[in-house]
């Protein structure tokens, strides 16, 4: 079995990630087909420990908050100290931090830790709280029942196990509740390092067991049907190739086919036209007539793709109906030419939308571009055969193998 922190990273240039603009706007069509299959994570939510950490931080809140009336409404001040007295803590013994914030934990992995709210050095991120684990699983926890609606406080589900099994015993609460206070009335607070304090002690082990991991088990994996057989099955999978592994599951789950071969309707077209996109990004200069001349693309196949598109599921929300309409109606197929111009529109309506310059634009009878990217390779502008985006399988695989690792599976 993988360790959980040795799984392999995924491809941003190949998948649709965060740090990717989604210039043509695909990732609300995507996430849509995506949410059938992995109803809860998001391309962020890749560690179950994000997730333990959180549950940890809104355990604590619950007792914090009551004794320290002056400190009342703070939740997210309390969360970011949490965050970091668990970062702060393991980063000194192991010397990295899988989790957001690795880069400044690791700088300073040989300094006495310190908890802060008042000193920005001691955040583990530039905008901790939008950027860390509060702004990344909270998300994915509400939808998965671990949180309540409004995200403030622990589901009763979920507050049950986590009292049942805490991460901090009684002795480390109240140390790190005095630690908290004092960080929270503006001080920069050293924490304890050697494992021989009950509270660096209780912070390290939480961090390595797991202790609710048959809880976050029953949560993000074991509530839904097909989420569950997904994971099961990538779980053992040792390389995810996104086509062959969605169109194996599709053959060999049949209660499920439709749903995965949706997502896999959806995928056809819009990895040929975020490839033929980029295409088009890295031809500035050139005429769109030459730019798209040896341009491999099958407009029979990207035809059939098109039609096949619109009946790929339903597109729940606003934005991704609109974009899912757009792409099927005005995606032109009738030549390459009139297909390039097609997609330079419907490019130009997103970023009118965001209300953000265009990466890519003709004018003067010519193509501009103020980005700079390869071409794409051709099997990258083919019809089954292109893949670009998740579908979130990639958090799913690794929350999956984590699991399987801290439960002995």
């Amino acid at each position: 079995m993988l360790s959980p922190l040795m799984i392999s990273q995924k491809d941003d240039e190949l998948l649709g990630v965060a740090n990717r603009s989604d210039a043509m706007g695909v990732l609300a069509v995507w996430s849509v087909r995506a949410r059938d299959l992995v109803p809860h994570l998001t391309e962020q939510t890749t560690n179950v420990r994000g997730f333990q950490i959180l549950i940890e931080a809104f355990r604590l809140w619950e007792l914090y908050e009551p004794a320290h009336p002056e400190h009342a409404g703070r939740l997210d001040d309390f969360f970011l100290l949490v965050e970091q007295a668990f970062a702060r803590t393991v980063g000194w013994h192991d010397r990295e931090w899988p989790l957001p914030g690795s880069r400044r934990v690791k700088a300073r992995a040989h300094e006495q830790p310190h908890i802060s709210i008042a000193d920005p050095d001691w955040h583990l991120l530039g905008g901790q709280k939008a950027n860390g684990l509060w702004g990344l699983y909270r998300g994915a926890s509400r939808r998965a029942g671990l949180l309540l609606d409004d995200m403030t406080r622990l589901s009763a589900s979920t507050m049950e196990a986590a009292i049942l099994t805490p991460g901090l015993g009684a002795v480390a609460q109240t140390r790190f509740f005095t630690l908290a206070k004092k960080a929270m009335d503006g001080e920069s607070v050293p924490l304890p390092t050697h494992l021989n304090n009950q509270l660096a002690r209780d912070l390290y082990d939480t961090f390595h067991e797991v202790p609710l991991a048959q809880h976050l088990y029953d949560k993000l994996v074991d509530g839904h049907a097909i989420n569950l057989a997904l994971a099961e099955r990538l779980a053992t999978t040792d390389e995810l190739d996104h086509r062959t592994f969605l169109s194996a599951a599709a053959r060999d789950l049949p209660a499920h086919r439709v749903v995965l071969e949706d997502a896999i309707r959806c995928e056809n077209l819009l990895g040929v036209v975020e490839s033929v996109f980029l295409w088009l990004c890295a031809s500035k200069g050139e005429t769109v007539e030459t730019a798209v001349a040896d341009l491999p693309v099958d407009l029979e196949a990207l035809e059939s793709a098109r039609s096949a598109f619109n009946n790929s599921g339903l597109y729940r929300g606003d934005t991704a109906l609109a974009r899912q309409t757009r792409l099927h109606e005005r995606l032109d197929t009738s030549s390459l030419p009139a297909l390039a111009r097609s997609v330079l529109e419907l490019h130009r309506k997103v970023s009118e939308e965001r209300r953000r310059a265009a990466w890519v634009w003709e004018e003067n009878g010519l193509l501009r571009s103020d980005v700079d990217v390869a071409k794409p390779a051709d099997a990258g502008l083919q019809v089954g055969l292109v893949w670009r985006n998740d579908y979130y399988l990639f958090p799913l695989r690794n929350i999956a193998l984590q699991l399987a690792e801290v439960l002995g599976e």
